[in-house]
Formats: structure tokens, sequence, C-alpha cells
């Protein structure tokens, strides 16, 4: 194996941290900026290399003491070792990175990362996995090697009785301020007609409908669409029309008949919402909230809606995910007139 002193200069998405052989980018994970290590060169690649880091030779400044015994095995958590605050940086740091690099905005707009309330304990809920033996634990990164684990402590004590039919988030007290976030944002933005797409059970949907006028909500999961039809007529709210059709089926429809919406409100999956850009290029609200968990697909899907017309006005990151990569956001996209 080729060794390599190495200064580790940035995080990317993923998780892992990159330093630069020689101008080529080495990829290696377990490290944080500031760190100068000892690296094996584990596989060159055209482009970059990925690298293990043999032997620590100056920790940064920003590392920290992980509390789980089985940090570094288990596949749930890969920021540990890094300070909070320092979390909160790189997320907001790689947002914008995905912007300029996928979405080629020159300079966007991002806002420095929202904490969360809670930085371990938070999860409502785990997916925990089993043997043959009967044991039950976590994955190690990458395989499907079982790592038996006693607790969690991202976790709160409750999250393995709680199994959903649909999606929630799995932070409460973060996901409150996230739909205040939301709420503020399409308030700010004046719109009284409002298309929410992927609107689940209506976890944005019924803040969303104190603020605008009317608004159509549509998601293709039955059981979302009557949770959500269930606690609109229990708390007599009239103002949203709930449709249970897959998104892009709904973009076809509304634009076929030449309905007209101020705003789209977006909260797809990590796949992102490219399923319903030309929709987007037919219906033209005035503006669209675009919820993302996963900076790459968001990227790529605003330099597509940049094509037609959409300027980013800005991205907020939230971190509803402490000790991992994984980044929230709340995007704001403005057609030009």
């Amino acid at each position: 194996m080729e060794k390599v002193r190495l200064k580790i200069e940035k995080l990317i998405y993923g998780g892992s941290g990159t330093g630069f052989l020689e101008g080529l980018p080495v990829f290696v994970p377990m490290t944080v900026p500031g760190d100068e290590i000892e690296c094996g060169i584990v596989k060159r690649h055209r482009g970059y290399a990925e690298g293990v880091m043999l032997k620590m030779l100056g920790p940064s400044p920003n590392r920290a003491l992980p509390k789980c015994e089985h940090f570094g095995r288990c596949g749930g958590c890969q920021w540990q070792h890094m300070d909070y605050a320092s979390q909160l940086l790189w997320k907001q740091l790689i947002v914008e990175e995905q912007l300029k690099r996928i979405g080629k905005f020159e300079a966007p707009n991002v806002l420095p990362s929202i904490p969360s309330p809670k930085i371990w304990g938070y999860r409502s809920r785990i997916k925990l996995h089993k043997d043959g033996q009967g044991r039950a634990g976590f994955y190690a990164g990458g395989t499907h090697d079982l790592i038996e684990v006693k607790e969690c402590l991202i976790a709160d004590v409750e999250a393995i009785k709680r199994t959903p039919s649909f999606f929630t988030q799995i932070n409460q007290e973060q996901n409150e301020v996230l739909r205040t976030e939301v709420a503020a944002a399409v308030k700010g933005l004046g719109a009284e007609t409002v298309l929410e797409l992927y609107c689940g059970n209506g976890n944005l949907t019924f803040p969303l409908a104190k603020v605008v006028k009317n608004m159509t909500a549509a998601d293709s999961s039955r059981s979302a669409i009557d949770n959500a039809v269930k606690e609109a007529r229990k708390n007599r709210v009239k103002n949203i029309n709930f449709i249970c059709q897959p998104s892009k089926a709904v973009m076809n429809h509304l634009a076929r008949f030449h309905n007209k919406f101020d705003l789209l409100v977006v909260d797809p999956p990590r796949n992102g919402c490219k399923e319903i850009i030309e929709g987007i290029k037919r219906l033209r609200p005035e503006a669209i909230v675009y919820i993302s968990c996963n900076p790459s697909t968001l990227a790529r899907d605003l330099k597509d809606m940049g094509a037609f017309g959409y300027v980013l006005e800005s991205s907020q990151p939230i971190d509803m995910f402490p000790q991992t990569f994984h980044i929230e956001t709340i995007t704001k996209m403005i057609l030009k007139q």
C-alpha cells in the first residue's frame, strides 16, 4: 500500500475528509479538516483516490471524542469525531459546494445552518436488523455485517417502538423548526394559492394552510393522504384539497387544464424531483420552495429550473441529523419576470 503524508482540507458530501496529493483529491473517512495524517492509498480512480488513515500525525483542533463505542464501525454516524459547531459549518459549506459544482451557481446564497435543539437522543425511530442468531443491531458502514448494539446514543429511548406506515421526520423537535421556517418562507413570498407535492401526511401542509388562502396537496401514498384528510376534518381545516396521485401525474393534469398557482412547494425523497421538472416548466409558478435532504439532487434540479427562468434566492440548511453528514435544506427559487 502506498503511504503518504496528507493534510485534510475539507469535507465532502458523504462524510469523508479530503486532502490533496499533487492536486489529486484523496477521500479519507474518519478525518476532520485540519488533521495531518499518514494515509494509505487504497484505490486510485480517474480524478480522485480513496485513502485510509494509518496514523494521526497532528489532530485538528475541531476534533471531538466520540461518545459511542461502535463509532467507526457502525454505519449510522459519520461525524461524532468532530465538534458540533464544525458539523454545522461544514454542512453549510457542502451545500454551497454542491450548488456551485453541480448546479453551476456562481455565488449561491447559502445561509448558516440552523442547529438542532438536541444533538444526542433526537431520533424518534430507528431500524434494527437481526441475524440468524437473533442478535439485533446496525450494519457496519457499506456492508451487511451486523454490529450488535444495546443502545443508540442518537435515538430516544422509545424510538424502537415507533413504526409509522408512512414517512415522518425523525427529529421531532427540529421538525417543528422546519415547519416554522417553511411557513415563514411561504408567508414572506406573499403566496395565496399553493401547490404542494410529496406532501406525505401533511407535515408541512397544515402550517402552510394557516398562511395562505388555498392549497392543493398531493402524495402517492394512500395511507399518508388518508391520515392527512382525517387530520383536516378533525381540526376543521377547509382550505386544503388533498389528492392521492403521483406528483408527475398531478403536474401533467394541472398543466393540461391551465391551472395557476402562486407557489409550488416540493419535499421529494432523496432522489429529488427530476420527474416533475417538465411540469414546472409548463405550470410556471411564480416561486418554488424546495425542501431537500440531498444537496446533490437539489443542485441538479435547481440547475434544470434555472434553465427556464428561475433564480436562486436563498438556501437554508437545517440540521435534522446531528453526528451525520446528512443535510436538510429549504431553498427558494423565484421566476424572473
